[in-house]
């Protein structure tokens, strides 16, 4: 049943590492290139051209992660405090929004510029007359969005960080693309059930329920001085 297992899929494993390197590329990249000079204009533009063409790249991605997640749902959170999940969910939810709204907002910004948008030397059909009121809002949302996702980004970190070093409940490990092998507990605490075997009667073929019920019957029989 999808989402009924306790690690990401292997194709949202590699969705996830392969935007995150492209997301965090483009930051640095994206920063940098406003030192660029506007003389000569070659270098500027084909960066500004290459940042345009890896963030619809992510575009892209982002929608097959979205109708990915659609259909296979994410692992269940593990038990702790309410804030935490919250939050998570919260930032997760945040990180999709923004990861939508900054390459539409720089196609956008683009299309309304008057000039042709390119994506890797192809030209992409122009169907937006020139607006520079749309254009400058739409730089303006854009760069107000980089800050959120750097915000939100860095928390998402902060928050992986914790539970790889400090809480070392293996949380982190659910969106490795390799993950656990088969039977291997991802989460801390979890543990895999050994099998029943016939003629078996070692405490381990018992299923936790009946040992319990079994020794309550015991204690029981012992206090009022008969055979259980």
């Amino acid at each position: 049943m999808p989402g009924s297992d306790s690690r990401y899929t292997p194709t949202a494993a590699a969705l996830h590492w392969l935007i995150a390197a492209l997301v965090l590329g483009m930051i640095v990249f994206g920063w940098s290139m406003q030192v660029i000079p506007k003389i000569p204009v070659g270098p500027r533009v084909n960066a500004y051209n290459l940042h345009k063409s890896i963030g619809l790249t992510v575009l892209g991605l982002m929608v097959l992660r979205l109708a990915w997640r659609a259909t296979h749902p994410a692992p269940a959170l593990p038990p702790m405090p309410q804030w935490q999940s919250r939050t998570a969910r919260v930032v997760h939810a945040l990180l999709y929004f923004c990861l939508f709204v900054q390459p539409l907002t720089g196609y956008l910004g683009s299309a309304f510029s008057g000039y042709p948008v390119k994506i890797y030397g192809l030209v992409l059909p122009a169907w937006a007359p020139r607006n520079d009121w749309l254009k400058d809002a739409m730089s303006i949302v854009h760069l107000g969005n980089s800050v959120i996702l750097v915000s939100v980004i860095a928390l998402h970190v902060a928050g992986a960080l914790k539970h790889a070093f400090v809480d070392r409940d293996g949380l982190v490990r659910r969106m490795w693309p390799w993950g656990a092998r088969p039977g291997e507990p991802i989460l801390r605490g979890a543990t895999s059930s050994p099998p029943l075997r016939a003629g078996s009667a070692s405490l381990g073929s018992f299923p936790r329920e009946r040992y319990r019920a079994r020794s309550c019957r015991d204690r029981r029989a012992d206090r009022l001085g008969r055979p259980p």
